[in-house]
């Protein structure tokens, strides 16, 4: 889920119309990603133009004040404010220089300290050895990862997927380095030219492909080598989102393609996807290229949540495919509230579900003008009937609003559900009670937290004649581990509304036999190539976890009769035709890790061992 900035400029520095022109670029493309990592933010400077005595990288990471990224920009701002008053060089400035990284952290492994805030560095005295990446990934094999590091006679000082990529890539980088050495050696090259040398031939998509051969997961990392040279690679199955913008005076990488087009005001057709298993490589000179460092999936499997919800939605892709989302459930969510217009109230929460929402009321519209034709048509109707017939409207209102200022850091649970309770205000006086009803589209419904500890109280108290929840997104059956923060089954309330489906029916054999299957294939190909899972969800139709998930959320003291109304999960291919990676929705996985660590999840389920994360350390 976070988000990355790389930026390389491509003239010199003296040639642009500020000194900090990149470094105000990468300010703004933090700003337009802000959506994509509230826990640590930092930047990274890369100067090719220092002598020996002086850092090439400057790095600054904030964890607090939140939001980080504010502060953290704030702070660089005040600091070239204060260093233009004084006599010093500006090109001395920390954090003005030919190459940037920037990072926003959106934790889903490891800590929550600035340690743990990109970028991470490898330094060397040798600038060819030196490393320092940003990412936006999760490793589903982190621990086979770890485990090898330390058979290659290494002492990892983190566990952590970060820190495991960057050692692997700094292992190999060595060993990239001492080769180059060599072969300047018997070229009869003094020390001094062989570093040049390593500098100008470096081979780095090699490098890169070596790193990543042992990979499982989705991954975009960005980064520098203190030499020049710099790079961002995407996973083969482009799992995670990455785009690039050239331009005559710069190269620029960002999770959002959005965050490109608005920063450099450029129109959205000149910014390119980065194509799976590639890595966009640029010289130490300039030169760039971009070129494969693996072998592309014959499927892409991009993100589809990335889409759904989690990216900004002013991307005009994005925004098309939302509208789409909303669009294709309308017919569902007419035929659930019978058709009654003339008595139901569309609404929406959170913001993101804005776009999908519109695209909802429009084919709602277009769904009551068929209805009105028709019944023109079949009925001969008076002009006071006629007149009342096509007065009908969609009643559509902004009813919930969010106040963020009641996000809470109490560490109380019973005091932090007492605030969170009002985070959502309504207008009252609109639903009329108890004749009205209330149609409340929402995103996705992942955890059922939200609504049952908040916003269903909160929508109680307009007292509808009826409360329907309707989800942009299918039903969320199975964890993520590739990025997205949805890495615990336990958590999720499908599974919740399956595992109570089979207590009730006396199904819990059903239950048994999946974990004695996971138990009997633990730690064979087997394992991780099936997702035994599913056969929890088998016995049941969508409609019956939805009643089920709808029990399951609704408060105690709610009255008011309670529909959720999912989006049909063969409605996305419709919607998002080029972004297939649908695995939270289907459990169809595209790497071996995502079989292996939903079996794993289900077995620390049923073994009670319920972490947050099922890609933790865990012994089974």
């Amino acid at each position: 889920m976070c988000g990355i900035v790389w930026l390389r400029l491509l003239r010199p520095i003296e040639e642009y119309p500020s000194p900090v022109w990149g470094l105000q670029k990468v300010a703004l493309l933090l700003q337009k990603q802000r959506n994509r990592g509230q826990d640590g933010a930092g930047l990274l400077t890369y100067k090719a133009r220092v002598p020996s005595g002086k850092p090439y990288f400057y790095v600054k990471k904030l964890v607090r004040p939140a939001p980080p990224w504010k502060f953290l920009v704030e702070e660089i701002w005040a600091e070239w404010d204060a260093w233009q008053k004084t006599q010093a060089s500006l090109y001395d400035f920390p954090y003005l220089g030919e190459g940037y990284l920037a990072h926003l952290r959106y934790g889903t492994f490891s800590g929550y300290g600035i340690e743990d805030t990109h970028p991470v560095l490898r330094l060397n005295s040798w600038p060819s050895r030196s490393l320092a990446i940003v990412g936006n990934f999760n490793l589903t094999n982190t621990q086979e990862l770890f485990d090898r590091l330390t058979e290659m006679g290494q002492h990892p000082l983190h566990y952590s997927d970060t820190y495991t990529v960057l050692e692997r890539m700094g292992h190999f980088l060595d060993e990239y380095v001492e080769n180059s050495y060599q072969e300047a050696k018997v070229q009869g090259l003094s020390k001094s030219e062989a570093s040049d040398y390593i500098r100008r031939t470096f081979p780095i998509t090699d490098w890169l492909g070596r790193s990543a051969r042992r990979w499982d997961g989705g991954y975009v990392i960005a980064g520098w080598l203190g030499n020049g040279w710099g790079f961002v690679m995407r996973d083969p199955l482009g799992i995670r989102p990455a785009y690039y913008l050239a331009t005559e005076a710069a190269l620029a990488v960002a999770s959002e393609a959005a965050a490109l087009h608005n920063v450099f005001e450029i129109s959205p057709e000149k910014v390119q996807e980065i194509p799976p298993g590639h890595a966009l490589v640029i010289s130490p000179e300039g030169q760039w290229r971009l070129e494969p460092f693996t072998t592309p999936a014959p499927k892409p499997s991009r993100c589809s949540f990335e889409r759904i919800y989690f990216s900004r939605g002013n991307s005009p892709h994005i925004y098309t495919e939302r509208k789409t989302l909303g669009a294709l459930l309308a017919h569902e969510v007419a035929r659930v509230i019978d058709y009654n217009f003339e008595r139901t109230i569309f609404t929406y929460i959170p913001n993101t579900s804005q776009t999908a929402f519109w695209g909802l009321l429009k084919e709602l519209e277009n769904i009551l003008i068929l209805r009105q034709f028709r019944q023109i048509q079949s009925q001969k109707l008076s002009e006071e009937e006629l007149r009342a017939l096509l007065h009908q409207r969609i009643r559509a209102e902004y009813l919930v609003w969010k106040d963020t200022q009641s996000r809470t850091f109490i560490s109380s649970p019973e005091l932090r559900r007492e605030m969170s309770r009002h985070t959502y205000d309504v207008i009252y006086n609109i639903v009329q009670p108890g004749k009205d009803t209330l149609v409340c589209l929402d995103d996705s419904i992942v955890r059922g937290t939200t609504l049952r500890e908040t916003l269903l109280r909160t929508l109680g108290h307009l007292r509808p004649a009826r409360l329907i929840i309707a989800s942009s997104a299918p039903q969320i059956r199975y964890p993520d581990f590739y990025g997205i923060d949805m890495a615990s089954l336990h958590d999720l309330i499908a599974f919740q509304a399956a595992v109570a489906l089979l207590k009730e029916q006396n199904m819990t054999e059903v239950i048994e036999h999946t974990y004695a299957l996971c138990r009997r294939t633990y730690g064979t190909e087997e394992f991780s190539r099936n997702n035994y899972v599913k056969a929890l969800y088998a016995p049941f139709t969508e409609a019956q976890i939805a009643a089920k998930v709808a029990e399951l959320v609704r408060p105690a003291e709610i009255e008011v009769p309670l529909t959720i109304v999912y989006q049909p999960v063969e409605n996305l291919t419709k919607a998002l035709p080029n972004h297939r990676g649908d695995w939270y929705f289907t459990g169809n996985y595209p790497t071996p890790g995502g079989y292996r660590l939903v079996n794993l999840s289900f077995m620390q389920f049923y073994e009670g061992k319920l972490l947050h994360r099922s890609y933790e350390r865990v012994s089974l």
